[in-house]
């Protein structure tokens, strides 16, 4: 097994509350994969994930790079709702933050279960509440019963669906997004020069103390109703 120490977890502007969770997800996933399994990262983008699996045989799949958008290192290019690989290839998949983008995510579950081994588990992580992003292709918000749904029709035998925050991350992430609307970029330089001794100032509080504070506070939460993402540990069954 890895040591988890020296793995860097990120709190960066923007999506600093979510990123954190799913980095804490990701720290103790990596905790419970036997040394070199093969991983199927699905969906990978820029490979973020890779960092937390240096004692694993990794993966990344995603769809061919255009000037847009600039993947990391993928090692093959294709359509994760086709993937092309034999079946029971991968003891692990992972699915981290691609569910949403999917118009037809049930079908991608079943080719998930497809490609994992029997005994073979699937990390996923899909959003409750997120404003829209990548679009056009933002097709799905999920509730903890809708995931189990799916994961379930799919075939998975589902072995937990954890909120990965509670309400005051909510609340924090939400604030945290307001700069952007207080300070937009696009405003004529007249207004930056005025604003100039507000935006630091506000940028540290909105960005930095209530961010740090809210997830402070977010144990007062033991509902969990409200969540940015849900964590989700999903396993094909042996026979």
């Amino acid at each position: 097994m890895i040591s988890l120490l020296g793995i860097h977890l990120r709190l960066n502007e923007h999506s600093g509350l979510a990123r954190y969770r799913i980095d804490r997800f990701l720290l103790e996933v990596a905790s419970q994969i036997a040394d070199g399994i093969l991983l199927l990262d699905a969906g990978a983008g820029n490979c973020k994930h890779k960092s937390f699996f240096p004692h694993v045989r990794y993966v990344a799949i995603d769809l061919k790079q255009h000037r847009r958008r600039r993947y990391g290192p993928i090692d093959v290019s294709a359509d994760v709702q086709k993937l092309p690989f034999r079946e029971g290839t991968f003891g692990v998949v992972l699915s981290i933050e691609v569910l949403e983008h999917l118009r037809e995510p049930r079908e991608t579950l079943k080719e998930l279960f497809r490609v994992l081994q029997p005994g073979g588990r699937l990390f996923l992580i899909a959003p409750q509440m997120w404003e829209e992003h990548s679009m056009p292709h933002d097709y799905w918000r999920f509730t903890s019963s809708g995931l189990r749904y799916a994961l379930e029709g799919a075939g998975f035998q589902v072995l937990s669906v954890t909120p990965l925050e509670g309400y005051f991350s909510c609340l924090g992430h939400m604030l945290s997004a307001s700069y952007r609307y207080f300070f937009p970029t696009h405003r004529k330089t007249v207004w930056k020069f005025l604003d100039a001794p507000f935006r630091h100032p506000a940028r540290l509080l909105l960005r930095t103390v209530i961010p740090y504070l809210c997830v402070s506070l977010d144990s007062l939460d033991r509902q969990r109703s409200f969540t940015l993402n849900y964590g989700c540990i999903c396993q094909k069954p042996l026979i």
